[in-house]
Formats: C-alpha cells, sequence, structure tokens
C-alpha cells in the first residue's frame, strides 16, 4: 500500500424478519443498498495508527504490538465500532505473525443526504471496513466470511452483546441475502478473550445470497423523526423475556412472512410478494402492540397505506419506531409510488442493490 487507497461498503436496509432474526437459527432479509461508507487508507511510518471520523474530526491513536492494536488515547464515540473492529482484526495480523505496519484510515460518512442521518446500518458497514482496512495496511487478504466473522463479533460486542449480525452480513456481502445468526458466544468477555484465529472460525452467521429479481424495485422512505434502534430491541427483548411463550409466537408469525417474501420473489411472483410484505407489517405491528413497542408509528402506516394506493407495498425497515420504511415496487408502481409519499410529505429514495 504506497499510494492512499479507498475502500467502501455499502449500506443495509431490513426486507423482512428483523426481529424474529434475533433468535438462533431465525431468517432475515437484507439489502445492501447502493449508499456506501468509504475509508481511504494511508501508510504511517513505524507502527502508528491512526483512525479518523471526517465528518466530526474525531481520531484516535494507536500503536501495533506483538498482540495487536494498543489505543493511546481515548476512543470518541464516532469511532467505538471502527476502533474495536480494528483491533480485532490486528489480533489476527499479529497471531500469524506479520510485519506491523503503521495505518492511517479516515472514515467518510456518506450514508446520510442533506444532512438527513438514514439509518443504513452505518456501524455495521464500519466494522467492516475497519476489519478490510486493517487487514489490507498488513497485507493480508479475506475472504468474505473472515470479514463476516470478525465484524460480527466487533459489532456484538460494542453493542453489548445484542444484535443478530444481519447488518453486517449485509454490508460484507452485497446484494440480497437471508441471514441465519447462530453465533456461540455466551458473552461480551468471552468474545474479547477469544484469540484471533478462533474468532475467524467461528462462522457466527449462515448467509445465502439471493437472486433480485427483474423488474423488482426498492424505495426507503423516512418520516423525519429518527428513532432509537437500541432502545427498540432493548424493550422487545425484555418483553421476551417476561413472556417467552407469546415472544415464540411472534417469532413464528415474523419467519412466516419472512419465508412468503422470500419464496414469492424467487418465482418472481409480483402479487403474492406484495402480499406478504403487507403481511410482515402486520407481524410487526401485532409484536409492537402486544409488547407495547412503538415498532409501527402513525407517520410509518401511512407511508406503508400510500404505497398500497400506488400499487406497491411496505413496511418498517429495521426496529422502527417512526424512523425508516421499505418499499417493494415491481416497475413503474415505483414512480407513482415516490410520488405519492413525496407529495405526502416524505422524504423517499430509490436504491439498488449494491455490489460488496
Amino acid at each position: 500500500m504506497r499510494a492512499p487507497a479507498e475502500l467502501s461498503a455499502p449500506g443495509k436496509a431490513f426486507v423482512a424478519g428483523e426481529y424474529s432474526v434475533l433468535e438462533r437459527g431465525e431468517p432475515a432479509l437484507v439489502l445492501a443498498v447502493d449508499l456506501r461508507l468509504r475509508v481511504v487508507l494511508r501508510e504511517l511510518r513505524g507502527s502508528a495508527v491512526e483512525l479518523t471520523h471526517a465528518p466530526s474530526a474525531a481520531s484516535l491513536r494507536g500503536e501495533l504490538g506483538p498482540d495487536g492494536l494498543t489505543w493511546t488515547s481515548g476512543i470518541p464515540a464516532e469511532l467505538r465500532f471502527a476502533a474495536r473492529a480494528a483491533g480485532l482484526a490486528a489480533k489476527v495480523c499479529a497471531e500469524e505473525g506479520r510485519e506491523r505496519r503503521g495505518f492511517a484510515a479516515a472514515f467518510h460518512d456518506d450514508l446520510s443526504r442533506d444532512g438527513r442521518k438514514l439509518g443504513l446500518g452505518g456501524s455495521a458497514a464500519a466494522s467492516v471496513l475497519a476489519i478490510r482496512a486493517t487487514c489490507a495496511a498488513q497485507g493480508r487478504d479475506l475472504e468474505v466470511r473472515e470479514v463476516i466473522s470478525l465484524a460480527a463479533a466487533a459489532h456484538w460486542v460494542e453493542q453489548g452483546g445484542r444484535g443478530s449480525g444481519a447488518d453486517v452480513a449485509a454490508c460484507a456481502s452485497g446484494g440480497l441475502i437471508e441471514v441465519r445468526s447462530g453465533h456461540p458466544w455466551s458473552g461480551v468477555d468471552e468474545v474479547v478473550s477469544l484469540r484471533g484465529g478462533d474468532l475467524l472460525r467461528a462462522s457466527p452467521l449462515d448467509v445465502t445470497q439471493l437472486r433480485v429479481p427483474s423488474g423488482l424495485r426498492f424505495l426507503l422512505v423516512w418520516t423525519g423523526h429518527p428513532a432509537d434502534s437500541r432502545a427498540l430491541v432493548g424493550s422487545v427483548l425484555t418483553f421476551a423475556r417476561a413472556r417467552p411463550a407469546r415472544w415464540s409466537h411472534h417469532v413464528r408469525a415474523l419467519s412466516t412472512a419472512e419465508a412468503m417474501v422470500r419464496d414469492a420473489l424467487e418465482r418472481t411472483d409480483e402479487a403474492a410478494s406484495l402480499d406478504a410484505i403487507r403481511r410482515s407489517a402486520a407481524a410487526l405491528a401485532g409484536l409492537g402492540d402486544e409488547a407495547q413497542v412503538a415498532i409501527v408509528t402513525e407517520a410509518i402506516a401511512r407511508a406503508c397505506a400510500i404505497a398500497s394506493g400506488a400499487g406497491a407495498a411496505g413496511k418498517p425497515s429495521g426496529a422502527g419506531g417512526g424512523d425508516c420504511a421499505i418499499v417493494l415496487a415491481w416497475g413503474e408502481a415505483a414512480e407513482r409510488a415516490r410520488a405519492a409519499l413525496e407529495r405526502a410529505g416524505y422524504f423517499a429514495l430509490e436504491v439498488a442493490p449494491a455490489a460488496p
């Protein structure tokens, strides 16, 4: 790596199965979207490491050593996912006896529009890019499954032992994927104490690449009211612990809806795919009502109704709470849905499946 290099990773949007995927072995459909997070990588002398979050100018310094990477300055919130991921990647390279090569990585936040944070998995994309950047600087090639294993572990730790890792898998794999979580970790301390090689072999996620049918189009729709995804997921998990039988009921409903979406897309069955998206929205609403968590807000429900009126179908994407909806449309229905949503005051953006 003589000259500065640029790496990038796509953002993500959940299509179905957002909450059911929190259970081991249950599926989610996730789309990697063509809005990307970029990192510019350049060499530093010796074994120094510097991470920078360009939008905020927050920075972090560290040193490569025989056990990996030691941070010598405080870790700012904007870089905590990248810092954790870089540390795991450096641990792998140190265990393999690779030459220590200093580097600087500047993260550029492209996962926003007009100052609007879009909630497209910036922390997951940053984790993926930090793994790739650290290993590229040390001359270590990575397979996609290795990127997923390390980035999923880093992301899970920084989320306090929560999350499925499906967003990480999308950012690393690209395209439309079905993800099932199967990590073996019992807690954050276990992950932190594991050797890098053990993390590489952990295979925490089962990922299947799916074909995107010709004519299928995706819109992302924002209400303008950001949601606290961690708080929403935490509230749902509290419900799951308090009422496991009812939680299992909702997991089955969400997983069934996800399977209906996947099967309809595999058959290129336009009507069935739209119906399955609406069923997924209804399953999310049912979970939210019983758990007393505002997964489907009035603003999101209205956006989905507008999409249906235009011949498309929508549902919350991600944890819900009023932030973002995903709309599936076939052919010209996408233009009709977008125009109707924008007339109603929503910010709607068409996205396409992205390469990793």
